[in-house]
């Protein structure tokens, strides 16, 4: 009976699809993710330098999700960045893709916030002059 532990152990601890997974993570990152604007409705504006980390050397692209623009592509080691100078008034999302299949591998959200509320028209139609 203990031969059999002990040959269910070696089995667990020499299994293929362990080794698999561990390879398949991804670390991708904005920094800064935040974006501060003056007023709501305002165009901000930040140097955004995006890291990553991809399991093996292929080709990537860096794809601005909403419309699919790709931004950079490179071919080749596994980490690479990408300084972005970003301009927008709502939250962005960006993606990490391989160039050959356009299912995204990795997301990161620069969030746009802003200090104060949009100004206040004022509701009269009455002027001076």
């Amino acid at each position: 009976m203990n031969n059999f532990y002990l040959c269910l152990a070696l089995l667990l601890l020499f299994n293929p699809t362990i080794a698999w997974s561990e390879e398949s993570s991804i670390v991708f990152t904005a920094t800064p993710e935040r974006c501060v604007a003056l007023h709501k409705g305002q165009t901000c504006y930040q140097d955004v330098l995006f890291r990553w980390k991809t399991p093996e050397v292929g080709h990537y692209c860096l794809v601005l999700s909403q419309s699919q623009h790709q931004l950079a592509c490179w071919n080749g080691a596994a980490v690479q960045e990408y300084p972005y100078s970003f301009e927008g008034d709502k939250t962005t999302t960006f993606s990490l893709v391989r160039s050959d299949d356009a299912r995204s591998l990795a997301k990161v959200k620069v969030v746009v916030t802003w200090v104060y509320k949009a100004p206040k028209q004022s509701q009269s139609g009455w002027r001076l002059f």
